[in-house]
């Protein structure tokens, strides 16, 4: 507690201080530094530096009375600038000449190192020319009209009107970037813009208040000429000069912050009456800084008891907001941290909190998601009322589950009754768990077993076949030695017995060749003996449909792949396309070598596949086929074997002609035109 009260006292010191010093510096042109005079003299190698410097020219203005002027009878330049300089230059111990020019001149006079100083407005567009020093005086730029025009109130108001300016002058800029279709008349000095105004060749007369005021008394006309109500800017005007004279600002500053101790600037003015805005900043007394500093300081005071009082208590209350900041902290964290979609709703179903996963499946941020309605999420969230689980939970107040499906996967959707403090069901929790996967794989474990049972019910029953085709093929023999072949129809009778033993052997071969159980793993093999031993199987459900096939494999090279995938694919690509021509056609599978990879195709003449469904025929579950007829896994089967095997799989179909499958594959492990590898 000791240390934060220090701090806390510390800090409430530097506001102090900074609040005054900020009083200071907007107000009064210094700062708490500048205000006590702390190092505010020039150091011993600033002062041989101004010795050893050249000549310091103050050029500026000729004809801007009563800030500069050069008097017309003595030739003397003179006026409350020339006399801030004067004064400047006693202070720096350094002469200072004046030198009176047309104010263009004067500008290009300094940015080329002619003159050392000239006084300015300070402007973007000037920065990149000179450096500035701290303020030395105010004023302001007003607009000057006949004391009948009641239109111009406002620099607005100059739009489309001819106004007089020096050119050069700091109120041209300020004009152009804020007027539009302002035409200027650029006169030499302030004096012969009113007499343009006066003759009517002009609309206003723009450009310092303190230079117009003193030429409209001069000439003896300010009754018949006012300044427009509202001031065109209030802006400090500061000494300028050259960008490479860094060394020379720093030094000018300090003889301006000594003048503004012993205001310098005041006493000038008084010398100078007339002026009817305020020339300089009032200089704030060391009692109303005082002043200022106690009252904080009862103020801050007052802020320690205070926070001494409090303190305990805002300990305790940060220690339970801590505890629950990480409390809520960590279930935010399980709550997107979760791969279950999870979504908290209302009693009128509007959203109120969703997960990461949730905004990643909707690809929507979740301050997009918040507010909705159930409804606009149908399928996902939104049913039918009559099976909404979470009217159902709202008025129950118990769990329900129930699988669904959505956009071609399968969810299992849970809902969850949450209390509020009396115990009463306000909102519900809804927890969708993607079951796809689940599925997928226990279909294909079912598959996979179906499969293993017919591998061994087909291994069996060729072991069983097998013995009496041999008993057979060994008599045929007998027979053969034993009868006389000369009979036709016993040499007939013989080579039936004989070819159909050959046949069923043949099918045995095949059925053990398709039903062995092998590791997943590549091997060469003859690509057209897989191919065939494919089509021997279907070919029973390929006649009773009265399908043609034809098989063109232009590799005879041995091919190293994995067999049994190739298997997988070919059956299901085959089986796919027997289902697709129920009334016959014809069924063609093709295969060539082409540089490094292995293209393989499966055409039809059946149904064909709509446009829209041929996106969606590798996902699983999706089927166009009746209730009963098929899963939905055959060609998602195809796609991940295929992608296994760092192929490609495309489709291409018109409905009513047929379809085509067309997989790449890469081939690995070279070949020979022999057939070895």
């Amino acid at each position: 507690m000791g240390k934060k009260m220090v701090v806390f006292a510390l800090i409430f010191i530097l506001l102090i201080v900074g609040s005054v010093d900020m009083i200071l510096r907007t107000g009064y042109n210094t700062n708490l530094k500048e205000f006590f005079g702390i190092n505010g003299s020039l150091t011993e190698e600033e002062r041989e530096w101004l010795q050893v410097y050249g000549e310091i020219i103050y050029g500026s203005d000729q004809y801007a009375p009563p800030l500069r002027f050069q008097d017309p009878k003595t030739g003397q330049y003179k006026g409350i600038i020339v006399d801030y300089i004067n004064a400047l230059s006693i202070e720096l111990g350094k002469e200072i000449q004046v030198q009176p020019l047309v104010w263009e001149e004067a500008l290009a006079s300094l940015a080329k190192g002619e003159t050392q100083i000239a006084d300015m407005y300070p402007s973007e567009e000037r920065a990149e020319h000179f450096l500035f020093s701290k303020p030395i005086y105010n004023q302001r730029g007003i607009i000057l009209i006949p004391v009948d025009n009641d239109q111009i109130k406002h620099y607005d108001h100059l739009k489309a009107k001819t106004v007089a300016a020096q050119k050069g002058d700091y109120v041209n800029g300020f004009l152009e970037s804020r007027v539009e279709q302002v035409t200027f008349r650029h006169v030499p000095n302030y004096k012969e813009g009113i007499r343009l105004l006066k003759s009517g060749e002009v609309d206003a007369v723009v450009g310092d208040e303190p230079v117009i005021s003193f030429m409209l008394d001069q000439m003896g006309i300010s009754d018949e000429y006012k300044i427009a109500e509202n001031p065109l800017y209030e802006i400090e005007s500061v000494l300028a000069v050259p960008k490479s004279e860094k060394k020379l600002l720093s030094i000018l500053n300090k003889g301006i912050a000594s003048l503004n101790q012993k205001e310098t600037m005041t006493d000038i003015q008084r010398k100078w009456f007339g002026i009817s805005a305020p020339f300089i900043k009032e200089r704030v007394s060391e009692r109303t800084v005082i002043s200022v500093g106690g009252i904080l300081s009862i103020f801050a005071i007052a802020m320690l008891l205070i926070y001494a009082w409090n303190n305990q208590l805002k300990k305790e209350v940060e220690k339970r907001t801590e505890e629950l900041f990480v409390s809520r902290n960590d279930l935010e964290t399980t709550f997107n941290g979760l791969t279950h979609l999870m979504v908290v709703v209302d009693k009128d179903c509007r959203i109120l909190n969703v997960n990461k996963a949730f905004c990643e499946l909707i690809q929507h941020p979740s301050d997009k998601i918040i507010g909705k309605n159930c409804k606009d999420y149908p399928g996902l969230l939104h049913t039918s009322c009559n099976e909404c689980l979470m009217k159902k939970t709202l008025i129950k107040e118990k769990d329900f589950r129930k699988e669904m499906e959505y956009d071609n996967r399968i969810y299992e959707k849970t809902t969850f009754p949450l209390k509020d403090k009396e115990r009463k069901t306000e909102r519900v929790l809804i927890m969708i768990k993607d079951m796809t996967d689940l599925r997928i794989g226990e279909q294909q474990l079912l598959h996979a077993n179906k499969m293993a049972a017919i591998g061994q019910l087909a291994a069996g029953v060729a072991h069983e076949i097998r013995n009496p085709l041999g008993l057979i093929r060994s008599y045929c023999y007998l027979l053969k030695e034993n009868i006389s072949m000369q009979d036709s129809l016993n040499q007939k009778a013989i080579d039936v017995i004989e070819s159909s033993v050959k046949k069923s052997s043949n099918v045995i071969d095949n059925l053990l060749n398709f039903s062995r159980l092998t590791e997943d793993k590549k091997e060469k093999v003859y690509l057209h003996e897989v191919i065939a031993n494919v089509m021997n199987l279907e070919s029973k459900e390929m006649k009773n449909q009265n399908i043609q096939k034809e098989v063109i494999c232009q590799v005879d090279s041995q091919c190293y792949l994995n067999q049994e995938a190739m298997k997988h694919i070919l059956i299901n690509l085959i089986s796919n396309a027997i289902d697709a021509m129920p009334e016959g056609g014809r069924l063609t599978i093709g295969c060539e070598k082409q540089q490094d990879r292995l293209l393989l195709s499966c055409s039809d003449t059946g149904v064909g596949i709509e446009p829209e469904n041929q996106e969606k025929i590798f996902n699983p579950f999706f089927t166009t086929k009746a209730m009963g007829k098929g899963t939905g896994l055959g060609l998602y089967i195809v796609y991940n074997e295929v992608k296994k095997m760092a192929g490609k799989i495309q489709v291409e179909s018109v409905p009513g002609e047929g379809a085509t499958f067309r997989i790449s594959l890469p081939l690995e492990g070279g070949e020979d035109e022999d057939g070895s590898a």
